[in-house]
């Protein structure tokens, strides 16, 4: 199996056809066949995610709609805008991970926002009013002060998927609650995109994924790809929607595409078909054998001489032993006497 690096940058889009960075389509310059596995080796994406994606009518201070401009705020960043949009002061306390409201007067607020509620700390749509600051907090004695009742979430660390129309897969799983009498999953919009990567950076940073740094994103396919000749990009957030880059259009990233060997295929092919003809050849020549009728029962064996030869042999021997002895061997001279 051979593999090929495809590097894929959004500054190579069409920007007519394609303005934005979170949605287009680049082409191969050469198509890629017989794609087994393809694997995410590194990428390179801007976190632009706002955690006041609408700062219109935030929340209400004595009843006056507060707003602030749209941002990623840090907790420092928020009070001050907070305090400068209203007729209150806002704290952030870092040994508590908590915000204060404070004010030389009585006051009540109620947040408008889901995103700013979870940044502060308190509950959406409930309005909370102002005490007097008790002996534990001395600095802010003489005054009323609204404390967050859970700790503050600035959070902006989230996943961002990659999703390639031509390289989806079925083999990502995602996860959402049961809903409803007919057991219907929701939230699961992750299932087929083709690499989540985390956002471990602060906004307006560069996240640089690497497959040793991070985590290893391979999607091994049923069938290999008969042919890979187009990208269609797009950057998603975990609802799905279309990342805002907020205007920072730039990302990249590489692929390492596995490609089937054709020629080791067709040396497989080759054997299994050699296999194939062989074992059809054995199993005729087996059935050959036993369509043939038994071959016949061999002759029995001849001595090379029968009891009647011996007979007429040991006759012979004895009639020309006795012929020898009455008419060949010479008679004994008689012997002289004195």
């Amino acid at each position: 199996m051979s593999t090929r690096l495809v590097f894929v940058d959004s500054k190579n889009r069409d920007v007519a056809l394609y303005p934005s960075g979170n949605s287009y389509v680049l082409h191969l310059t050469t198509p890629i066949k017989d794609i087994e596995r393809v694997d995410l080796v590194s990428a390179r994406v801007p976190n632009t995610f706002f955690n006041c994606t609408n700062g219109s009518n935030v929340l209400a201070v004595n009843s006056s709609n507060v707003s602030i401009n749209p941002g990623f705020y840090s907790v420092y960043g928020l009070a001050q805008a907070l305090t400068a949009a209203s007729t209150i002061v806002l704290d952030y306390l870092p040994d508590e991970g908590h915000f204060l409201f404070s004010s030389s007067t009585l006051f009540t607020i109620k947040i408008h926002s889901k995103e700013l509620a979870t940044m502060l700390g308190l509950s959406r749509g409930t309005t909370h009013t102002s005490a007097l600051a008790g002996p534990t907090d001395p600095s802010y004695a003489t005054k009323y002060i609204i404390r967050s009742s859970t700790l503050v979430d600035m959070s902006l660390n989230d996943y961002i998927f990659l999703d390639i129309d031509e390289l989806r897969t079925p083999s990502h799983v995602d996860t959402g609650a049961i809903t409803g009498s007919n057991g219907t999953i929701t939230g699961s919009n992750a299932n087929r995109n083709f690499a989540p990567v985390i956002m471990d950076v602060g906004s307006a940073c560069i996240k640089n994924f690497h497959e040793n740094k991070d985590y290893c994103v391979s999607v091994q396919y049923p069938e290999p790809i008969a042919s890979l000749q187009r990208l269609t990009v797009r950057w998603v957030d975990k609802n799905g929607a279309p990342v805002n880059f907020q205007g920072w259009e730039t990302n990249a990233f590489v692929l390492r595409l596995h490609i089937r060997d054709r020629e080791s295929e067709e040396e497989q092919e080759d054997l299994k078909d050699m296999s194939r003809r062989l074992g059809e050849l054995e199993i005729k020549r087996m059935l050959d054998e036993q369509a043939k009728p038994p071959p016949p029962p061999p002759p029995p064996k001849k001595t090379p001489f029968g009891k009647w030869t011996i007979f007429i042999l040991v006759l012979l021997l004895l009639l020309g032993f006795w012929g020898y002895k009455t008419f060949i061997r010479p008679n004994p001279v008689p012997e002289l006497y004195a």
